[in-house]
């Protein structure tokens, strides 16, 4: 796929007192236990195109890690645990030996509850599983919301719009993300969701910070479709008629279309939108899972990663421009809330037939 450049720059609660399963016992909706006592837990999630390939690199792992350690590594993800059923419950823990380990995730949704941030992160229970080394490479801003805010961010994938090349259009192209909000392009965007649900909270955010709420109404407007990633990319290049040219994906998926597919991405001075993924480690058991640590800054598993565009942190240009919502206000809240709270406005201004395909 090729890349469109502007202006040449690439752009104890006691249980006993409650009716609530100790998280131990409880498993996903396919019975694959979220933990196993005496064992050390690890809790993975991984955008979709990265599954697999990431199940296939810890089987590889797991084996050489069991014969140097004590307890035996286990992760629901080797079984096709349901990580949706994790999150939740990961979210409803209320001590220590009620959370994994390990904990890498990408997105904010787990680690930046506001009840799981207050009681694991905030009083360092869990710290930032991310080397000195790594530290050291990253940009001051962000050196700082590790070692000062205890955010471990260890990775980042991005967000792009997948411009359809086969569609006449009498538009120009946007040349940064608040041009998405113009009226120009009311019925020519397509964005990644699913479920009944928007996945841009990120973007919406941005809009939010930079021109207010009606932003996020504008954009709204100008939605054609709210399509899981698939469904958008079998349609470029086709005759389908509900096909936008501005498709707004993650490079985790869009870097999977096919080469024959008339497409490019557009490249934004200011920088794509960032994905962080965010990896901790139970501060009591650090030096048990240095090898799980170690693991995940593996080659392998950086073979794993660039295959969805998700980059180590000691691996992003970060003289590059990079797009993300304040981290300050989302510290500050709890990010479902947050994403509730600008996913009500958008759904108030999209067409009643968005989610049809």
């Amino acid at each position: 796929m090729q890349h469109l450049i502007y202006d040449s720059k690439v752009l104890e609660q006691s249980w006993s007192d409650c009716s609530i399963a100790p998280i131990h016992s409880v498993k996903s909706k396919n019975g694959i236990p979220l933990l196993k006592e005496n064992s050390i837990n690890m809790f993975i999630n991984m955008p979709c195109p990265l599954k697999v390939s990431t199940r296939e690199c810890l089987e590889n792992f797991v084996p050489s890690f069991n014969q140097t350690s004590k307890l035996p590594f286990y992760s629901p993800s080797l079984y096709d645990g349901q990580t949706k059923d994790i999150e939740g419950e990961l979210k409803n823990a209320e001590h220590e030996d009620e959370i994994p380990e390990v904990l890498l995730a990408s997105g904010l949704h787990t680690v930046f509850s506001k009840d799981f941030k207050e009681r694991f992160i905030d009083t360092r229970i869990y710290v930032p599983a991310v080397p000195q080394s790594v530290i050291n490479k990253m940009s001051r801003y962000y050196q700082k919301l590790v070692t000062e805010k205890n955010i471990g961010i260890v990775a980042f994938g991005f967000w792009s719009i997948v411009c359809d090349l086969s569609m006449k259009i009498n538009v120009p192209y946007p040349k940064q993300w608040i041009d998405l909000v113009n009226p120009v392009y009311k019925g020519l965007i397509s964005v990644h969701g699913y479920h009944g649900k928007a996945s841009i909270a990120a973007l919406l955010l941005i809009l939010k910070e930079r021109l207010g709420e009606q932003a996020i109404s504008d954009l709204g407007k100008n939605i054609r479709n709210i399509w899981h990633f698939a469904e958008i990319l079998k349609r470029i290049d086709t005759d389908d008629p509900r096909k936008t040219p501005f498709n707004l994906l993650p490079n985790a998926a869009s870097v999977h279309l096919p080469s024959r597919k008339h497409a490019a991405m557009l490249e934004f001075e200011e920088g794509p939108l960032l994905a962080p993924m965010m990896m901790y480690v139970k501060a009591s058991k650090a030096k048990v899972c240095q090898p799980i640590i170690d693991f995940v800054f593996s080659d392998k598993m950086r073979k794993n990663l660039h295959s969805g565009d998700f980059y180590l942190a000691d691996e992003l240009d970060w003289n590059k421009n990079y797009c993300f919502p304040d981290w300050n206000y989302l510290m500050k809240y709890d990010y479902d809330d947050i994403c509730g709270m600008v996913n009500s406005i958008l759904y108030e201004n999209i067409d009643k037939d968005v989610f049809n395909d």
